[in-house]
């Protein structure tokens, strides 16, 4: 997956849904089906850096990263779009 990818989410840490009770504003599996696109690549973690298309911030969940609404993201977490 290149930077500029459009990907879609179909799990989160490899499940749909959560496994067991998340805090609400660490509960990422309800982007499960969500899309956006890669905006660094991979790095040693296998994550890339996904800017979601949809406001994460405003679904109530934390964004930790200084480009809003991107998280790092397991790249076979992703499929692309």
């Amino acid at each position: 997956m290149d930077v500029e990818s459009k990907v879609k989410l179909i799990t989160f840490n490899g499940e749909i849904n959560s496994i067991e009770e998340c805090d609400p504003t660490e509960n990422y599996w309800i982007l499960v089906g969500k899309t956006g696109t890669i905006i660094q690549p991979e790095n040693i973690r296998q994550r890339v850096l996904v800017k979601f298309d949809e406001n994460v911030s405003e679904l109530g969940l934390h964004c930790h990263n200084p480009i809003p609404n991107s998280l790092l993201i397991l790249t076979s977490d992703l499929d692309l779009v």
